[in-house]
Formats: structure tokens, sequence, C-alpha cells
């Protein structure tokens, strides 16, 4: 009978060491495909990185060329303004300038008015048979008044 206890324990003692060994060679199988798997993910996801860093340049390009389209639009419209204004400046001299040849000339105008005026006499009667002959009455100024041809 020691026999048989003997061979039980030993083959009690093989059985659980095979089926211990099963055990560690699924858990490697399964280690294995789990490894795998994870790989074959890092895989993916480094693509799908990638992918999105393509894109992510692609927009900050993109995203550029608008800074640097904009930023050449301020400068013309900048440049215009500029000139614009330049023009302006110079048209509002040229027209104030105008401005102040016109209020001297009615100024000189008024003044010699009012000294025509204030002094009177034979100038004054002059001046209305000069304009009398621009008008083109014939006047004799020799005598003592107005004589028609």
């Amino acid at each position: 009978m020691s026999y048989w206890i003997s061979g039980a324990v030993i083959f009690s003692t093989v059985y659980g060491a095979n089926e211990a060994r099963k055990t560690r060679e699924q858990a490697e199988n399964d280690q294995r495909v789990l490894l795998a798997q994870q790989a074959t993910d890092q895989a993916a996801m480094r693509m799908e990185l990638s992918k999105q860093t393509a894109e992510y340049a692609k927009q900050g390009a993109s995203l550029e060329q608008q800074a640097v389209t904009a930023r050449q639009q301020f400068e013309t419209s900048q440049a215009n303004y500029a000139t614009n204004k330049l023009e302006m400046d110079k048209k509002a001299k040229e027209v104030q300038a105008a401005a102040d040849e016109e209020r001297r000339k009615a100024a000189a105008s008024e003044a010699s008015a009012l000294k025509a005026r204030t002094r009177g006499g034979r100038r004054s009667l002059l001046s209305g048979e000069r304009m009398d002959a621009e008008l083109g009455i014939p006047v004799d100024l020799s005598g003592g008044g107005m004589r028609l041809q």
C-alpha cells in the first residue's frame, strides 16, 4: 500500500507540475498576445499622432500665411493713409493760401474804394468816366460834360 500512496503522491505531484507548466505556458502566451496587441495599438497611436501633427503643421502654416497677408494689407493701408494725408495737407494749405490771397485782395480793394470815396473830387469823376468809356460810350474829357458822337 505504501507503493500506492507513494505512487499517488508522485502522480499528483507530476500532475500538479504539469498543470502548473500548462498554466505558465498559457500565461506566457497570453502575455505575448497582450504585448503584440499593445505594440499594434502603439503603432496605430503613433500613426494618428503623426497625422494630427501634420494637420496642425498645415493649420499653423495657413495661419502664418494669413498673418503675413494681414500684415501686408495693414502696411499697404498705412502707406495709403500717409500718402492721402500728405495730399490732403497739401490741398488744405493751397486752399488756405487761396483764401488768404482772396481776403488780401478783398481788403486791398475795400481799402482803395474807401480811399477813393473819402478823397472825393475829380479822381472819382475820372474813374466814372473811364468806366463809361469801357462800356463803349465816347466821352470828351476836355469839355465840361459828356458829348455823344
